[in-house]
């Protein structure tokens, strides 16, 4: 062999060492700890929606696979028989309105009532103060018989009918503070009649605003099951919408490689569909328990014939970014996720919203 044959070679052994060591040094820092799995799929919280009131369709406002926002109406039900319902309620509300003034003002009658009885009351106290004052001056005379006898029976007779006047006069009074009473209570009879039309009006107006099926949130709408004219029921799903924003990635670990993992440790994510994009994310949550316990007949090792299988923690993967790509995402697309576990100074591998606090996310 030439020298330069041989000088050629030794670079290429030298330069194939040097990258041997540089991969190894790479693989002990930070390719031991990176964790990687295919199977993981994309997921979205669609949201299932249904009419709430049964009633006819009369328009799709929207098509396949459409970005809507929230409170965007979707669907159109026949309102007719809501709208009377509506106005029925309406009407009742002003009878009881109605009904409510006149027992006010029957209230404020009986009170005027009362006045004028205790007006009554006062001047048939004069009275008999007047009458018992004849009485006194007759008695007196008539011991000196200055007066006739009749003149003093008069008197008198006059006082007991002074003194009948005030009774009956404190009676009727009495007897309009208890018509007062009575009054009083239907007021608060014909207010209760009010609020309770009034609850009746809102119930009819708020079932009315259920023919307008509107976006809860913003996202996409797809599998639309529903045309004009078809009949919509409660337990009938009309449509499907997904908020774009809401994806998140759920990443079928094997058992074994799951001992590192923590809330919070950065994640690079490959879409199969988008080779040109790389996603970024942080680890949300592990799975209480494997797969094959959430599933609808659990697998039971406890036979003769025991097999042992690597089980698949699922492990939740929120998307980070980038930003402009984050509404690329598609529920259902293969991802390729790499942990990287090398941070664990936190235990976390559940999730917690800490209390009175809704919303913030602490670990434990």
């Amino acid at each position: 062999m030439k020298q330069g044959g041989k000088i050629a070679v030794a670079l290429a052994v030298v330069v194939a060492l040097v990258a041997l060591v540089w991969w190894g040094i790479g693989w002990w820092s930070v390719g031991r700890f990176i964790e990687e799995t295919d199977n993981a799929y994309v997921h979205t919280d669609s949201v299932a929606l249904r009419a709430q009131v049964s009633a006819r369709v009369v328009d799709v406002a929207v098509d396949d696979n459409q970005l809507v926002s929230r409170g965007q109406v979707l669907v159109r039900l026949d309102d007719s028989d809501y709208r009377a319902r509506v106005a029925q309620a309406e009407a009742q509300q002003a009878v009881a309105a109605a009904e409510l003034v006149r027992a006010k003002r029957q209230l404020a009658l009986n009170e005027a009532a009362i006045d004028e009885a205790k007006a009554q009351v006062d001047a048939a106290n004069a009275e008999v103060e007047r009458a018992r004052q004849h009485l006194a001056r007759s008695q007196s005379l008539a011991s000196r018989q200055f007066v006739s006898r009749q003149r003093r029976e008069d008197d008198q007779a006059a006082l007991a009918i002074a003194e009948s006047t005030l009774a009956a006069r404190r009676a009727a009074v009495v007897s309009a503070k208890r018509r007062l009473a009575v009054n009083q209570a239907g007021v608060e009879s014909a207010e209760a009649n009010l609020d309770a039309a009034g609850a009746d009006l809102a119930y009819a107006r708020h079932q009315l605003d259920k023919t307008r099926l509107r976006a809860p949130r913003d996202g996409v709408v797809g599998n639309i099951t529903v045309a004009a004219g078809d009949l919509a029921q409660p337990a009938l799903t009309l449509m499907q919408l997904v908020p774009v924003e809401s994806a998140y990635v759920i990443a079928n670990y094997k058992e074994t490689q799951t001992a590192r993992m923590r809330v919070g440790q950065p994640v690079t994510l490959y879409v199969d569909a988008y080779p040109d994009v790389t996603f970024e994310g942080v680890v949300d949550s592990l799975a209480p328990a494997t797969g094959t316990q959430f599933s609808l007949l659990p697998r039971d090792n406890a036979t003769g014939n025991f097999n042992k299988i690597v089980q698949r923690v699922p492990v939740k993967i929120r998307v980070t970014g980038p930003d402009e790509a984050l509404d690329r995402l598609r529920a259902g697309l293969s991802v390729v996720p790499e942990i990287d576990t090398r941070e664990t100074d936190s235990a976390a591998t559940y999730r917690r919203v800490a209390a009175g606090q809704h919303g913030e996310e602490a670990a434990s």
